[in-house]
């Protein structure tokens, strides 16, 4: 409902703003995935948050002491002791969120289906398509075992590059 062309909240505030043609969200091809992803970035933000609160607080007081003393500014205390500090639960975030992002599927299937047409369509949904609307198993099954490989090398490049930051 959030998202309706005519009796949405957003629509709206947006023709409140002044905005003659507000996007048809769910109904429209180009609007229909940035939509899914603003509902998915709201669902899913405040757990990722709670984890770099959580990642802050480990960086030790002591180190923003000693830029403070060294005469490091602000700025230069967030780029030299806290993304540092945070790299971490940086990584694990980002780990999470892309596997996340890979296998999203109550969220499409709640909110577009895959439509418009297939403008959402995404690989879990074609495995669920497959596999269970069109009954074709061993299809369904290669198609995960390529969803598979392809979270792996991602997070398999993820590692190096993680790594090769480190050093």
């Amino acid at each position: 409902m959030l998202f309706s062309p005519e009796f949405g909240p957003l629509n709206q505030m947006l023709r409140a703003l002044g905005v003659d043609n507000p996007p048809g969200w769910t109904t429209s091809s180009a609007w229909a995935m940035p939509a899914v992803i603003l509902v998915s970035v709201w669902r899913e933000m405040g757990y990722y948050m709670l984890l770099l609160l959580a990642g802050l607080q480990t960086v030790p007081a002591q180190l923003y002491e000693a830029a403070r003393m060294d005469g490091a500014n602000a700025w230069q205390r967030f780029w030299n002791v806290t993304l540092p500090g945070l790299r971490p639960t940086m990584f694990f975030v980002t780990v999470m969120l892309t596997i996340q992002s890979f296998k999203i599927f109550d969220l499409i299937l709640v909110m577009t289906n895959g439509g418009p047409g297939q403008s959402t369509l995404v690989l879990s949904q074609y495995i669920w398509q497959k596999g269970f609307v069109e009954n074709q198993f061993g299809y369904a099954s290669a198609v995960s075992v390529a969803l598979f490989l392809i979270c792996i090398l991602v997070t398999v490049f993820q590692f190096v590059v993680n790594k090769r930051r480190e050093s």
